[in-house]
Order: structure tokens, then sequence, then C-alpha cells
């Protein structure tokens, strides 16, 4: 099993030189979130070889056509190491942050994953010609892109709910599995609805680069650890649209509390973590001392390909999520 980690949460700063610190740590792979390309060419900047992805972009508050150019263009200037992650994201970080139209998601990011497809297989002297559903683009050219195809960068998809886990399968190079997933929800539900994907394609997992997200909070302070993690993940637990991750368990009544804690004050951390039990947390993340995690991740063994470590922020200041990041980064370079 692969071990990559993802940088999000982390000041900007600092970035650059976890990146370095996480290659020269034996990490596989380092990701950070997705919105900012001045930052990902710092990242491959300061490193050698290790590839670095994009944790997720939101697909729909970029235009697919600078997505296809601003890949192309790290691609180009820091020799095929770039991996492009997309999301949809949720009805809220859309509509009610940004105002971004929302409607048909799934349709939506097909689109864009076949346009950026098509895109990158036209030649600098041809002109990009679409005509789809959501967008329409006439006559524009993708500069640069002297060989098509050659530095096509591989899709992951962020996915959670059956009809994007499907589309995973189905088109993408690899999936980017949600961070409060469980083992029980990856076996029994992720799995099978990626499975149909790549049937529908004709592939089969050999094909397919399955990554998942583990939340983690890394102290020398394991009840302080513990906590981060329950108060990150409750408030994604809260979020209507991952309803499916802890009603497919059979925990009905933790998401009903964990709703109710959220609604009521989505600022009072210890109503939040009260209502996420320990037992309940610690099979959707990681947390403890150095020690604790390098245990804990043994759980994904043999159940996904890769996993990427992702930081239980919400309690955290950029000087803890940094300490966070860096204590994991030593762990893991202890077993590498």
């Amino acid at each position: 099993m692969r071990i990559a980690i993802s940088l999000a949460d982390g000041h900007i700063t600092t970035k650059p030189s976890l990146a370095r610190k996480a290659e020269e740590a034996g990490f596989d792979m380092v990701w950070n979130s997705g919105e900012s390309i001045p930052t990902f060419a710092a990242m491959l900047n300061n490193t050698d070889a290790i590839k670095v992805g994009s944790g997720v972009i939101r697909a729909f508050q970029h235009h697919p056509k600078n997505i296809a150019q601003h890949v192309l263009d790290l691609q180009l200037m820091y020799g095929d190491r770039f991996v492009l992650g997309l999301g949809g994201g949720t009805k809220y970080m859309n509509i009610a942050t940004l105002g971004e139209d929302f409607s048909k998601p799934a349709s939506r990011i097909r689109e864009i994953i076949n346009f950026l497809r098509y895109a990158w297989s036209v030649g600098v002297d041809d002109k990009i010609n679409f005509d789809g559903q959501f967008y329409q683009i006439t006559g524009a050219p993708l500069r640069w892109n002297e060989e098509p195809n050659k530095l096509r960068a591989p899709i992951y998809l962020a996915a959670v709910n059956p009809a994007m886990l499907r589309m995973a399968g189905d088109i993408c190079d690899g999936l980017c599995g949600h961070p409060i997933a469980s083992v029980d929800f990856i076996n029994n539900v992720v799995w099978p609805h990626v499975d149909e994907g790549l049937e529908r394609s004709g592939r089969t997992r050999d094909s397919f680069d399955h990554q998942t997200w583990v939340t983690m909070a890394v102290s020398h302070d394991r009840k302080q650890a513990i906590k981060e993690l329950k108060v990150h993940l409750a408030r994604f637990m809260a979020t209507r649209s991952y309803s499916i991750v802890l009603d497919s368990q059979g925990y009905q009544d933790v998401k009903e509390a964990i709703q109710n804690a959220f609604f009521n004050n989505p600022e009072d951390v210890d109503a939040l973590a009260d209502a996420l039990p320990d037992e309940v947390a610690l099979k959707h993340g990681i947390a403890g001392t150095p020690d604790d995690i390098l245990e804990q991740i043994q759980r994904y063994e043999g159940v996904v390909d890769a996993i990427t470590l992702y930081t239980a922020s919400n309690l955290m200041s950029y000087e803890r999520t940094n300490e966070n990041l860096e204590l994991a980064i030593e762990a893991i370079s202890s077993i590498k």
C-alpha cells in the first residue's frame, strides 16, 4: 500500500518545504487543496520526482478551458508530475458561497472530464471546438500542445455517492476517496460502485488507482488528537450530502446526534465531540501519537491502493496544523 499526504489547510508559505520533506521521507505522492495553481508550481519546483496532485479542484468554479491550459503548463514545466484531482463539491460550496450553478452536478462534471481529454488531444495548430450541454467553446487554442496526449494528466475524481463513484470507475484514472470513509464503507459501498463503472468501461481494478483520504490528528497528547479528529469528522458528517457514509453502516442515531449538535450551534465543539463516540470516530479516521497512527493505518492494507493522510484541521491553528503534518511525515519516514 502506497502512502501519500495532503498539505491542505497548512499555511501556504510552508507547503513547498513540506512537499520537499514528504519526498525525502519516502511518501509516494503529495496533494494540496485545489484552487491555487501557483502553489502547485511552487511545490513542484521545490521537489525532484514526487507526483503532486490537486486534492481537489472544485470543477464548477473554473472554466474547463482554463483547467486544461493550467494542467498542460504544469506538465510541461515540471516533467509530467502533476495529477489532476477534480470534485464537484457540495451545493453549499457552490451556491451559497459563490453563487455558482450546481444543477445536474454528475452530468456537468462528466462533461468537464470529457472536454479535458478532448482538449489535450487537439494539436497546437488546431482549434478547440466543443458543443456540450453546459459548455460551448469555439475556435479556442490550447497553447504549447505540440505533442497531443503526451502530457495528458491523470484525472482522479473525488466521490462519495454512487453516481460519482460509478463515474470514477467509468472514465477516470483514479479515485480521491472521501476522508470520512471507514474500511466497511470502502468495501461495501465504494468498491461495488467503482467496480460497476470499471465494468462499464471494460477495465479492471489493475488499471485504476483507488486512493482514500484518511483524516488524521497526530499529537503527543492522545486525548487532544482524538478530540480534534472527532470535531473535524462531525462537521463533515453533519453535511447531508455525505449522509450515505453513516446511513450505510447503521449509524443513523449517531448521524442524528451530530446533525442536532451542528445545526443547534456549529461552533459548540464540545457538543460536536460528544455527539460522535470515540469508537465510531476511530473507524473513520486515525488519531493519537505517532506510534498510534502507524498502527491504525495498517487496517487499510489490502483494501485500497493508497491512502492519503489528511489533517483534521477544524480545531487547529496554522501552527498546530503544521505540527500535525511534521509529526505525520516523521512517523512515515520511520517505516519507509
